[in-house]
């Protein structure tokens, strides 16, 4: 009995020096944390705003080394995540064949990006090399593939819309020069019967393998409107009689159907057509003429003549 008493007892004194331990090592390590160390210090590099004359040449990640005073918990921080930070290759330099960013211009940029608690010391190399390679920049317009089955009695009013209608391209010259267009992946709609917007892919060109394109998708929309037909009795009007002649027209009106939406045929009136027969194309062996319709209301989907001929009689004045 009593020497189980003595054995619960040190199993509690070893467990009360243990944690006292535990609490001290803790205290300890924040202590030395918080106090500021000088060290190295890898930093991964994003590239931005490239000049429109380069590219970078590679995908791997490339990092530049530092020197820093900061504090334990920072260099912590660093071991565990590796910090990404940006260089802004506006200023990029150009020297025996190579393209650099030094120290100087660097160091900057990185010290509004870090914390006011880091002090970059100095830079293992004085200055950063990037593989960069000449591109050209061209402009091209965007072709789109779209099949529309337009529901009954519906229509586009319109031409599609395609934002942006141009694309830019930015690549070495021998695979940009030969692009002359960009096309969307396929886009299909049935049965339409209302406007339409939609975001669509845009289909990179085989030849393209070391370049890139300023958008990858682009928004084509539409304006569907339901249609109806009106028909309309137009006079015909005569144009290039002969000198000395006068034409009778058999007969001299037509009618003629014009598909519009159903808006806009109520602002259509008969003085908003024109249809005329040319007597300069007047074959004596024949008695027919062909009459067309030079001019016509904007904004109308069709416009059909149920006639295209006429007869005709020249008379001798």
């Amino acid at each position: 009995m009593l020497k189980k008493l003595v054995t619960n007892l040190n199993q509690r004194k070893v467990k009360v020096f243990l944690l006292f331990l535990i609490c001290s090592f803790l205290a300890w390590s924040l202590s030395k944390l918080s106090e500021s160390y000088e060290s190295r210090a890898a930093f991964e590099i994003d590239y931005i705003n490239f000049p429109d004359t380069l590219l970078l040449n590679t995908a791997e990640k490339q990092f530049v080394n530092t020197k820093l005073r900061t504090s334990g918990f920072q260099f912590l921080s660093y071991g565990i995540s590796p910090k990404k930070l940006k260089i802004d290759l506006n200023n990029v330099s150009f020297s025996n064949g190579r393209y650099y960013m030094s120290a100087n211009t660097i160091k900057p940029q990185f010290e509004k990006q870090l914390s006011n608690t880091i002090s970059i010391i100095e830079f293992e190399e004085q200055q950063v090399f990037i593989d960069l390679y000449q591109v050209i920049k061209k402009e091209v317009p965007i072709e789109p593939d779209v099949s529309i089955e337009l529901a009954q009695n519906h229509l586009l009013e319109g031409d599609l819309k395609i934002e942006p209608n141009i694309i830019v391209l930015k690549g070495p010259s021998n695979e940009v020069k030969s692009i002359t267009k960009i096309k969307t992946e396929q886009l299909i709609f049935n049965e339409l019967k209302e406007d339409f917007s939609k975001s669509v892919g845009i289909v990179i060109p085989d030849g393209l393998v070391n370049g890139e394109i300023s958008t990858n998708s682009v928004k084509v929309s539409g304006k569907v409107v339901r249609f109806s037909e009106k028909e309309y009795t137009i006079s015909i009007e005569a144009k290039n009689v002969p000198v000395g002649f006068r034409i009778r027209m058999f007969p001299n009106q037509v009618s003629l159907v014009c598909k519009a939406s159903i808006d806009t045929l109520k602002d259509i009136s008969n003085d908003d057509f024109e249809v005329v027969v040319d007597c300069s194309n007047i074959d004596k062996t024949k008695s027919q003429l062909l009459i067309e319709v030079s001019k016509s209301p904007e904004n109308i989907y069709a416009v059909q003549l149920l006639n295209n001929q006429i007869e005709f009689v020249l008379e001798k004045l």
